[in-house]
């Protein structure tokens, strides 16, 4: 019962972990995007692909120490974190339409 808790918690940490690397690498795709060096713009492209993979290998291991059904819902967490992001650096506005 204590391994299973113990799973579960390190499930729960695996999953918002990768949650945040989803969420890191669009932002760095949108400053890829942005930037006008295409030398820049294809190593972020290329760093937003890293952190996208890592965080789907970390959720894959994710699921491994806890239930589907549980901890796929969570990755949701990657949406709230985008509209952080947004507003800490890209000066976007946190609206009531984002947040709903």
């Amino acid at each position: 019962m204590a391994s299973e808790k113990n799973n579960m918690k390190l499930a729960i940490l695996l999953i918002v972990i990768a949650a945040t690397m989803s969420s890191l690498s669009q932002l760095v795709w949108k400053f890829g995007a942005d930037t006008k060096n295409s030398g820049l713009a294809w190593g972020l492209y290329i760093l937003g692909f890293v952190l996208a993979g890592l965080g789907m290998v970390i959720m894959s291991v994710a699921f491994r120490y806890g239930e589907v059904s549980i901890l796929h819902p969570m990755m949701s967490l990657g949406f709230a974190l985008s509209i952080v992001f947004g507003a800490l650096f890209l000066q976007e506005s946190i609206t009531i339409g984002k947040v709903i």
